[in-house]
């Protein structure tokens, strides 16, 4: 049954970022102000690119963040569950490679792993958009190369989430953090349609990739200088609250 309800739930979310596609393209483009501010700079750092390394972008989107990889030397392979994000980021940059892979599908990622394997996986700002993040986490021992590295960012999962309140002003209140919890929500202004986002809390993604035999070597919470961010943003007045969380992890028995 569990199994059952998961499909579902992808199928849905599936559809809802299908129909989202063309929107969420024109409004992140090349990566909006949060990404530009607080997690690419992170995600960039972390990966420690010399040139020539192979990347896959697991949850590509629109490509902002492959392009971003490409234009530092990385090789990269983009990979998203919505036919129409896809289709987006092949238009803006035709010298990447992309391919339609969910990253909840043991067996395309299983044929993915025996094409190619990685020096590092990242996944940006999308394990809170799955509704099972289990098979692609298992996944990462065949997906990457001896001593590669695998990096996530995240909407903090303490400061940014369906759990918090952005009130009083200036602050914000947390309520049950420790729920696993699904919501709707539209998380940026203006967009058409709610996408389905499921909390959990830090340790639910830590304690997965421990279990598959991954320490963490790497840990940010980005805050940045107020002045940066639009006067509309939520983060202007909040500026010693990190709204991210990026980490890197390989696998222990490779240190």
């Amino acid at each position: 049954m569990i199994d059952k309800e998961m499909n579902e739930l992808e199928k849905q979310c599936q559809k809802i970022w299908d129909e989202l596609g063309s929107w969420w393209d024109s409004s992140v483009m090349d990566g909006d102000y949060f990404h530009q501010a607080f997690v690419f700079p992170s995600i960039v750092k972390l990966l420690e690119l010399q040139g020539g390394e192979l990347i896959l972008d697991a949850g590509c989107g629109n490509g902002a963040l492959s392009r971003l990889i490409h234009q530092r030397g990385g090789e990269v392979l983009g990979v998203d569950f919505s036919s129409s994000l896809i289709k987006q980021a092949q238009e803006r940059s035709p010298d990447i490679q992309y391919k339609h892979i969910s990253l909840t599908d043991t067996t395309s990622l299983l044929e993915l792993s025996k094409s190619k394997q990685f020096d590092r996986v990242v996944c940006s700002m999308v394990l809170h958009d799955m509704p099972t993040v289990t098979p692609f986490f298992k996944s990462l021992r065949t997906l990457l190369k001896p001593n590669g590295y695998f990096i996530f960012s995240l909407p903090h999962p303490c400061f940014n989430s369906p759990s918090v309140q952005f009130e009083p002003k200036a602050c914000l209140t947390i309520r049950d953090y420790q729920d696993q919890t699904m919501v709707k929500m539209r998380s940026k202004p203006g967009q058409p349609i709610e996408q389905l986002v499921f909390h959990r809390p830090i340790q639910t993604y830590f304690n997965l990739l421990i279990a598959e035999g991954m320490v963490m070597n790497g840990f940010e919470e980005p805050c940045v200088d107020p002045k940066i961010l639009p006067e509309e943003s939520l983060w202007r007045e909040r500026s010693r609250i990190p709204p991210a969380l990026i980490s890197r992890w390989i696998f222990a028995n490779k240190l």
